[in-house]
């Protein structure tokens, strides 16, 4: 009988796994979309607070389109294409724009570009780690691999040749607002 007893308990603790099992099987799946769930909607939370923070989604008033005006870059140019623009004849302002005194050469270069017969202006911003090769002690050579600029210089180009410089703030100003009317 005890043999019996035995082998009905066994049984019993079987069934009881068994169940227990098929059931944290179910539970496993369960928690598993739960999270799923969770982890969906918490991203798409942070997306719409960025949308809303930024801007892009106004959500307290009618116009809910944000629109971008495109706008060519043509002024700044890189010290690799110091020599190689366009234009027959031009200026380019080599200075630091992060500098302290940058606010006088941008006043300077907006008064010279509302002349309107004005030779084209670049600007060449020394602070910028792309023009780095160009940054050094003065030496203008028609070659840009060896072409060396300090912050401020003022070069005028004609044909690909640089045929005129200046370096002090006042010489420029003067030469930049001379064709100003």
């Amino acid at each position: 009988m005890k043999k019996k007893e035995y082998q009905k308990m066994l049984e019993k603790e079987k069934r009881e796994r068994k169940e227990y099992k098929e059931s944290n099987a179910g539970m496993n799946g369960k928690t598993l979309i739960i999270i799923t769930i969770g982890v969906i909607l918490f991203i798409f939370l942070m997306f719409a607070f960025t949308k809303i923070k930024t801007g892009e989604w106004n959500l307290f008033t009618k116009q809910n389109s944000v629109t971008y005006r495109a706008e060519v870059q043509d002024v700044k140019i890189l010290c690799g294409s110091l020599l190689n623009r366009t234009e027959e004849e031009y200026y380019v302002l080599a200075y630091e724009i992060q500098n302290d005194n940058s606010t006088l050469y941008e006043t300077i270069i907006e008064r010279y570009n509302s002349a309107s017969s004005s030779i084209k202006l670049y600007k060449l911003d020394l602070s910028n780690s792309r023009n780095n090769i160009c940054k050094g002690d003065l030496n203008l050579t028609n070659d840009v691999t060896t072409l060396k600029l300090n912050a401020p210089t003022l070069i005028k180009v004609k044909n690909g040749t640089i045929v005129e410089n200046y370096t002090d703030y006042n010489q420029i100003k003067n030469i930049l607002l001379s064709y100003v009317d």
